[in-house]
């Protein structure tokens, strides 16, 4: 014991007694708390007195900090903190056997202030890498996924930390701080807040294939003479489509890459597979079975040929994430004992080999149950990564080629309907749904949401924003999902999408955990659609949440009739007690215009005072398109003093720099043609018009959602403007 830590800290006799009562009989009650926590971690004999000097070190910190008034006996907070700091110890010890560490003159290492050795770097951090990346843009902040996250992620990665960090929830980073600190997914959970299924939804989204693979390592196993085969195989353009293979390890390191693409904005997401049926497939793989073809699709868009995954996401995405040890195989795979050849070995070590002088061989068998890729025989893992897949691969493809053909190889496959509609739905406006998607509304962790993780890999949220956009704007057209996705694509323009997008922003700003039932799955585009014509009322959009909480909580509401029908009457049938189709267009037109009818009645609005068109010109959008000539938009905005011929001049000019974006960027341009002319005028102004061409690449790259107000988006460009002009060292 640390008499001289006891005397500075000025221990109360109450503590002295748990000091002695935890070192009494050589330590036996403070070692009660630390042999199990040593047994778990594994860690040797030599090294447990070094344990217990930390777990005494801890105890009279713990005095220290320990706060009797909270619920928690000092036992209960004494082993917390011993456990996290035996983590801290075998951490710190696990980094410390791999680097070189400084030494006095005698020999003896150097230690900082903590106790820890003091690592010397013996690699300049300007060293490349195989990526052509310095070393130094590889470090994170201290945080050590491959140290940290392990056993309860699934993964041990070194690079990509960031990436992977920005991918997942904050609330997910809460979490895999906690892991790092040594907490238990109970102490974890009581911390955050967090329910048992909640914890574990997030747990099962930061172990996903989508999120692992941002850290995985690109192997060097694979030799570029298979990588480049693709490359001459693209060559010959009279041909339509290849039949060629290629190995697992190559796929996987195509898909690092992204030489292979398995994004596609119409493919649905990866993970779609349990664990048995992943488990199937390596099974079938490590004993040479058949597999059916993967289909690639080369796509060439501004003279650069893109690749898709159009069939077989499930399989790569699942054969990469085994070769990263992503996941085990599962204890009830049918075929499990694995037969492989190895060669046999004479005494001193080399391989036996016949009369010949071909190599001996043997039979082993390999129990694969319960095994990561990694802890397969040296055999198996070769056999593994040189396995051959079947590849169709389909040569200059247009977009719609692309989208037809993941129709026609997903026709007959287990997709959900939400998958199989999305799949008619413009790759354009599927783009600005994905966007929508992610907005933070949607996620599970937001204010008690009830959407769910497996909302999104089901593909069902973007059934929930097409239904919304539907039933806010072409309610009349309200019908099955694919045939809604198809009248989008044909009679919908930009505007209908950045509108609702829009909308969900007011919405997360006011909405509570009070009316977060209403928002699922099931009905969410019912106050979506509400929500569209309460927002041309001029009203304060808290007072939407006012009205739909009390509606939620209210029988009497809900029972209410008006012209004959009442919400609950619209839900069961009162002559069959049975529920009512939800989708059906009659039931949910007739649905808005009484929820319309109750929320004026809530908001004492006339109906008959109603103005809507007044409302949506002077209340709502004061610049929206269409209201504001672009001369009147940009006097007022940008300098009074211009005239139409200057409007005329910045017009010309805005479109001779959209030649060098896209046409979807640039449609998106001529859906804001007032905020876009303001901003070159701003340019002009500033003598920074030669700035603007590069600029808007840069802005229609990376934003993709705008906002009907005309003069929110030209205060946002403007900003963004002067932001790109200071980095780029503009004056």
């Amino acid at each position: 014991m640390n008499m001289g830590k006891q005397k500075k800290l000025n221990l109360t006799d109450k503590q002295i007694e748990l000091v002695e009562k935890y070192h009494a009989n050589d330590m036996y009650e403070l070692k009660k708390i630390c042999n199990p926590l040593i047994h778990r971690k594994g860690v040797s004999d030599m090294y447990h007195d070094d344990l217990y000097a930390v777990a005494s070190d801890t105890l009279l910190e713990s005095l220290e900090s320990y706060d009797d008034s909270k619920e928690c006996s000092f036992k209960t907070f004494l082993t917390g903190n011993i456990n996290r700091a035996f983590y801290d110890w075998t951490r710190d010890n696990r980094r410390g056997k791999r680097c070189n560490v400084e030494r006095d003159s005698n020999g003896r290492i150097r230690r900082d202030k903590k106790g820890n050795p003091i690592i010397i770097s013996d690699i300049s951090l300007d060293a490349p890498t195989d990526e052509g990346i310095d070393i130094v843009e590889r470090i994170d902040s201290g945080f050590q996924i491959e140290d940290e996250l392990p056993e309860e992620i699934g993964f041990s990665f070194g690079e990509n930390v960031k990436e992977y960090l920005n991918s997942i929830s904050e609330v997910q980073r809460k979490i895999a701080k906690c892991i790092m600190n040594g907490y238990r997914p109970s102490e974890i959970r009581v911390q955050l807040g967090l329910s048992d299924k909640q914890y574990t939804e997030h747990l099962a989204e930061m172990r996903s294939y989508e999120k692992k693979r941002k850290l995985y390592k690109e192997c060097s196993y694979v030799e570029e003479k298979e990588m480049d085969t693709m490359d001459t195989m693209m060559n010959d353009v009279a041909e339509t489509y290849k039949n060629t293979s290629y190995s697992i390890d190559s796929i996987s390191k195509q898909l690092q890459k992204k030489r292979i693409r398995d994004d596609h904005i119409l493919q649905r997401h990866s993970g779609q597979w349990k664990g048995f049926a992943k488990s199937e497939l390596i099974s079938d793989i490590l004993r040479g079975k058949s597999l059916t073809q993967i289909i690639i699709s080369e796509e060439i868009k501004n003279k650069v040929r893109m690749q898709w995954l159009i069939d077989g996401k499930q399989r790569c995405t699942t054969l990469d994430d085994y070769l990263h040890d992503g996941f085990a195989i599962s204890k009830n795979v049918k075929h499990y004992k694995i037969k492989y050849q190895v060669p046999v070995l004479n005494e001193d070590g080399s391989e036996k080999l016949n009369e010949e002088g071909f190599p001996i061989t043997d039979f082993k068998e390999c129990d694969i149950r319960g095994k990561k890729f990694s802890k397969l025989p040296e055999e198996l893992q070769d056999i593994f990564r040189d396995r051959q897949l079947p590849v169709l691969y389909n040569m200059n493809c247009t977009k719609k080629d692309i989208a037809d053909d993941i129709a026609r190889f997903n026709r007959s496959r287990p997709m959900t309907a939400a998958q199989n509609g999305w799949l008619g739905l413009d790759e354009s406006f599927a783009e600005f749904v994905e966007n929508i998607v992610k907005m933070p509304f949607f996620q599970p962790e937001f204010k008690g949401s009830s959407y769910t993780k497996g909302n999104h890999t089901s593909s069902i949220i973007r059934r929930v924003v097409v239904e919304s956009i539907m039933v806010s704007d072409f309610i009349d057209s309200f019908g099955d999902f694919d045939k809604m996705c198809e009248f989008l694509s044909e009679e919908a323009s930009d505007s209908n999408f950045t509108e609702f997008y829009s909308l969900v922003e007011r919405l997360t700003v006011v909405a509570d955990t009070s009316v977060s039932n209403l928002f699922n799955a099931k009905d969410s585009f019912l106050w979506f659609g509400l929500f569209s014509k309460f927002a041309n009322l001029g009203v304060e959009d808290i007072k939407f949440i006012d009205f739909l909480a009390a509606f939620s909580n209210s029988d009497e509401m809900q029972k209410k009739e008006i012209n004959g029908e009442s919400y609950i009457n619209l839900c069961i049938d009162k002559n069959t007690g049975k529920s009512r189709s939800t989708k059906d267009k009659s039931i949910v037109t007739s649905k808005i215009k009484l929820l319309e009818s109750l929320m004026y009645e809530f908001l004492h609005i006339e109906e008959k005072d109603l103005n809507i068109e007044e409302n949506l010109i002077t209340e709502t959008d004061t610049y929206s398109i269409g209201q504001i000539s672009v001369l009147d938009f940009v006097k007022e905005n940008v300098d009074e003093k211009l005239d139409s011929d200057d409007i005329e001049m910045y017009e010309e000019s805005l479109d001779d720099y959209t030649v060098e974006i896209d046409e979807t960027a640039k449609r998106i341009v001529d859906n804001h043609i007032q905020s876009f002319v303001a901003l070159v005028a701003y340019a002009y102004n500033k003598e920074e018009d030669d700035k603007v061409p590069y600029w808007l690449v840069d802005y229609t790259n990376k934003v993709t959602i705008y906002n009907k107000n005309q003069k929110e988006n030209y205060l946002h460009m403007k900003k963004d403007f002067d932001s790109y002009i200071q980095k780029n060292g503009v004056a």
